[in-house]
């Protein structure tokens, strides 16, 4: 059985720990929760290599759950477009929360995500090249001559 999952995670790199913390995950399933994941946020948390964010991202799209996914993407964005200043997650998550519709926090979570990983990297954003420039208040902390910001844009499949 360890071989098996180190051979499907093996490509993702620290494959030894990562095929433990599966197993354990996997056995935590079978002996709480009758092989089910749950769905709740509270029994997600209890589960080994289980924290706040994986498990809004398991209730928003596994379960239709809406959470707020604050990764280092996410709690970027929302201080770059001035919504707060706090670096908690647990506090970027409230703060967000108050701000945005509750329906809307999965798709919301996704978005900026993607948005933080493509165009408005940490070092050096694409400003020029940014579809929401018009609206951010941090518009020019990176490259805004539109030519050389579409030169930082990633493209490709999502990592």
């Amino acid at each position: 059985m360890r071989e098996d999952v180190e051979s499907i995670v093996g490509p993702l790199g620290f494959f030894r720990a990562k095929t433990e913390a599966i197993i354990k995950l996997s056995d935590q399933l079978v002996q709480k929760f009758n092989g089910e994941v749950p769905s709740r946020l509270v029994d997600l948390v209890s589960l080994p290599g289980v924290g706040r964010k994986t498990a809004n991202v398991v209730l928003g799209n596994a379960f239709g759950v809406p959470g707020i996914t604050v990764d280092t993407h996410f709690g970027r964005m929302v201080r770059r477009f001035g919504w707060t200043t706090l670096e908690d997650p647990i506090k970027v998550e409230a703060v967000v929360g108050e701000l945005i519709p509750r329906k809307e926090w999965t798709a919301l979570s996704h978005v900026l995500i993607f948005h933080g990983r493509r165009i408005c990297h940490a070092k050096k954003p694409a400003c020029g090249a940014c579809p929401v420039a018009a609206w951010c208040p941090s518009y020019g902390v990176g490259e805004t001559e539109p030519e050389a910001a579409a030169t930082l844009v990633k493209t490709g499949p999502p990592r």
